[in-house]
């Protein structure tokens, strides 16, 4: 059964928060958490999409949001996609790939995103989906942070 995949309501952000938590490594030199306090922000001026559980089934921690991405206007009239997450009890079933493509059906101008040189299988992911890598830039986060910035001419044509 696919979820539903909608636009997040103020109300969601407190879920959206505990998902962030939840779905990246909590280890303290490779994470860099994201606060409720921007979630709630990012409710009414980013593109904060949800993956609503079906069925009205609850998630531990998350209660019905099995996923969520989530993208904002850069300076240079481009966009981020900052996360793409899915709950651990929901991997494994395609929804973080609809939540790409409900991401990028909504992009009126190119992505933008950064990903671990080393993590081949997002890089090879995300260039499924059509992203180029625009350049690599090291020490992005922290001096062993690497990151290549790549790039998609956004809606659903790449």
């Amino acid at each position: 059964m696919q979820s539903e995949i909608d636009v997040a309501t103020p109300e969601e952000f407190l879920q959206v928060a505990a998902l962030d938590r939840l779905a990246w490594p909590a280890a303290p030199d490779t994470f860099i958490p994201d606060g409720e306090h921007i979630w709630r922000i990012w409710c009414d001026f980013a593109t904060l999409l949800v993956a609503r559980q079906p069925g009205g089934t609850d998630l531990p921690q998350t209660g019905h949001v099995a996923g969520a991405v989530v993208m904002f206007p850069t300076r240079q009239q481009e966009l981020c996609l900052h996360k793409i997450m899915v709950h651990p009890d929901c991997r494994g079933q395609g929804l973080g790939s609809q939540l790409m493509r409900a991401a990028l059906s909504r992009a009126d101008a190119p992505v933008l995103l950064t990903v671990d040189p080393e993590n081949s299988a997002a890089v090879q992911l995300y260039q499924n989906f059509g992203f180029t890598v625009r350049e690599r830039i090291d020490g992005f986060y922290r001096p062993h942070e690497h990151r290549f910035l790549m790039v998609h001419p956004g809606g659903l044509s790449g």
